[in-house]
């Protein structure tokens, strides 16, 4: 995988999580940093993304995989994907895991935890 800012491959698999204000969005981010930690692919800017950064697109283009994290039903990070015409293998909404956008009792770690897994098995069905 490319580790560059702006370098890819068509092996390379990029995440783009959402990391809105609510705590799904906080958990999908966790999530994103928790699969690229664990060697799944890079963490990729899903900002950069709307904003059309030209070098970002590119590589965004260029990779092999695409997984999309997103933090509720509105599915924003996808929304971004589709308007920048970027295909995405894997997209997982954390709210189909039961986790809510303002816990009584916030489960950060073990949420995570979660939706790390599941993305795994995508990644593991989808090569």
């Amino acid at each position: 995988m490319a580790n560059g800012c702006c370098t890819s491959d068509s092996n390379e698999t990029l995440i783009f999580a959402c990391a809105g204000a609510a705590h799904s969005g906080q958990v999908s981010s966790r999530a994103g940093i928790g699969l690229a930690k664990e060697g799944a692919g890079n963490l990729f800017c899903i900002a950069a993304m709307g904003a059309e950064i030209p070098d970002k697109m590119n590589r965004a283009h260029i990779a092999g995989k695409r997984v999309v994290i997103d933090g509720c039903e509105d599915h924003c990070a996808r929304k971004i994907m589709e308007k920048a015409s970027l295909p995405v293998e894997v997209h997982v909404d954390v709210t189909r895991f039961g986790i809510e956008k303002k816990p009584e009792k916030p489960q950060l770690i073990n949420d995570a935890r979660c939706v790390v897994d599941e993305v795994w098995t995508l990644l593991t069905a989808a090569s």
